[in-house]
This record gives structure tokens, C-alpha cells and sequence, in this order.
């Protein structure tokens, strides 16, 4: 999800494309076992058609954890 979010190289049509299909990503239901949380991450991508910025990709209580900035 990471490289979906600020890959420079990838169109917005690309992005929109992994992002719809999340669900296929390994673990993707383990990760996120209902959609709603990841619906904001779907928000911000949408608003903007640039790449996010990495701000935070690190483990919280051995989960791992991001954040980016649109």
C-alpha cells in the first residue's frame, strides 16, 4: 500500500486501480477485516490525483503503521 500511495511512477488511473483492489493485497483481510477502515485512506488518494507523502512507516505493539500527507 505503501508504494500504491507514493509511487511517482504511477498514473492516477494506476493508483485509483490498486486502490480499488485492495482486497487482493496478501493479508489485506487480516490487515483490515472491514472497509471502513480504510475509507479515509481512499478519501485523501481521491481528492488529490499527485502521490501522498510518507510521513510515518514503522511498528506500533508489533502492528505495522502509516501515514501520509496528500
Amino acid at each position: 500500500m505503501v508504494k500504491t500511495c507514493t509511487d511517482h511512477n504511477l498514473t492516477s488511473k494506476e493508483r485509483e486501480q490498486e486502490l480499488s483492489n485492495w482486497h487482493n493485497v496478501p493479508s489485506a483481510r487480516f490487515c483490515h477485516p472491514r472497509e471502513e477502515h480504510l475509507l479515509p485512506l481512499h478519501v485523501c488518494a481521491g481528492i488529490k490525483s499527485n502521490p501522498a507523502e510518507l510521513v510515518f512507516n514503522d511498528e506500533i505493539m508489533g502492528a505495522k503503521c502509516s501515514a501520509f500527507l496528500w
